[in-house]
């Protein structure tokens, strides 16, 4: 049977402003599944999707394709769900790589344009933002502002910390300094805010953010696509994983991530349970440097890089996997992370090894994973090394794991508390 909603002060319609339809990164994909979920619902919603910063910046690593979704409609993915895309023409694009400031300020005002007049045509209760960068965020804030619409910004990691990252700068230098003040800005003008951790929220009100128009709604998962059941035969076969305790790290492949420790992991596994290998899938800018580096040291044969693979298609890869990393470093920006990738191991039942960085302890414990100290490598490998030579702890954990998922972090649980904020910030 299908919920509805029940209270009649409920948004009936909502305006959703993301960077990708259908969803190609973290911070997107929350926002989508709650949609998608309210959709089923009843409620009415419609995607205003603005290109991304990155990709109008010139950063547009090769393995992404999501420029293909330009190329055609947006797809039908509900009967309550439609989506605009808001595009720039080339020569728009030709002059982001030579004067990006002038290109900025031009780019708000099309941006901003289209989307009051998606706002004013679809006639929204409530305008909801994914996250505040300075061209999603501005545009979404100025349209609702202008359509008189009230305004819920997600909050999804701190990210100008976490573009620091990307830029390998530091948060005092002059580009996420800025990305910060205008986040900043955003979210002290916001009517509401959804933080997916309460240290988001609490850095939040450290910068001068209310803490009462702030409410923590974490990430999740579908315990039925992410599924201990999930057939994942095939990619046993094609990966040559028979007999293998497979130790998979997924999603960005980059140093923040914790990309740094697989080399040391490779040669510890390799010494202490042979028959054990690594699996990595998804894309990042160093992993080129890090399988040559195994292959010069004799440790290819350790590691298998899969390559980028849609999210479809992730359920299969966890599944085949015996124990799963999530092991980021001691970085503001992994402080503040909720990353999705945790809460796909656990709905998956899958062993888990994660450093103890605010954000992962929030969801993860000591009775579900094990948590270690960010940054320690031996740590890391003791864990790994452990969990390699004890399948029935592997069980053990996984299946509580899988157990608080089904209880506290579904996507159609978590709905419910979107629509009442939603409806709290109709009311605000």
């Amino acid at each position: 049977m299908v919920a509805t909603l029940k209270s009649p002060s409920s948004p009936k319609r909502i305006a959703v402003f993301v960077e990708h339809f259908p969803p190609y990164l973290g911070s997107d994909r929350s926002i989508f599944e709650l949609s998608k979920r309210a959709a089923a619902r009843g409620v009415k919603i419609h995607f205003v999707v603005t290109q991304p910063l990155r990709y109008l910046y010139g950063q547009r690593p090769a393995t992404w394709k999501y420029k293909k979704n330009w190329e055609g409609p947006p797809p039908k993915v509900h009967n309550n769900i439609s989506a605009k895309y808001l595009l720039l023409g080339k020569w728009m694009e030709a002059l982001w790589l030579r004067f990006p400031p002038l290109a900025y300020l031009i780019t708000l005002i099309p941006f901003t344009t289209s989307a009051l007049k998606e706002i004013l045509r679809f006639k929204p209760d409530v305008v909801v933002c994914a996250h505040a960068s300075p061209i999603l965020g501005v545009v979404a804030y100025l349209s609702a502002k202008l359509s008189l619409r009230p305004i819920l910004m997600a909050v999804p990691d701190w990210m100008s910390a976490y573009a620091a990252g990307l830029m390998q700068e530091s948060m005092a230098s002059l580009g996420p300094s800025l990305l910060q003040m205008v986040e900043l800005r955003l979210y002290k003008l916001a009517d509401r805010i959804i933080a997916a951790t309460e240290f988001l929220k609490s850095l939040l009100t450290d910068y001068g953010v209310r803490p009462e128009i702030i409410t923590v709604i974490p990430n999740g998962v579908d315990p039925d696509q992410f599924s201990p059941s999930v057939d994942y035969s095939d990619i046993v076969q094609k990966y040559r994983l028979k007999g293998r305790c497979v130790v998979l790290f997924s999603g960005h492949l980059e140093e923040w991530a914790g990309l740094s420790l697989i080399y040391d992991l490779a040669k510890r596994l390799d010494s202490d349970v042979p028959q054990s290998h690594i699996l990595l899938v998804g894309s990042g800018r160093t992993v080129g440097l890090l399988l040559n580096k195994l292959v010069t040291s004799g440790l290819g044969h350790m590691l298998t890089h899969a390559g980028f693979h849609p999210f479809n298609e992730m359920p299969k890869f966890i599944a085949a996997s015996d124990v799963t990393l999530c092991i980021f470093p001691d970085t503001p920006a992994a402080h503040a992370a909720s990353p999705l990738k945790l809460f796909e191991y656990m709905g998956s039942g899958r062993a888990i090894v994660a450093t103890s960085v605010a954000g992962t302890s929030e969801i993860l414990d000591d009775t579900m994973g094990v948590l270690v100290s960010p940054g320690n490598v031996d740590d890391v490998c003791d864990a790994v090394v452990n969990l390699c030579r004890h399948p029935d702890l592997r069980e053990e954990l996984g299946k509580k794991a899988r157990r608080v998922i089904t209880q506290k972090y579904t996507w159609e649980f978590l709905t419910g508390r979107f629509l009442e904020e939603c409806e709290t910030t109709l009311k605000s």
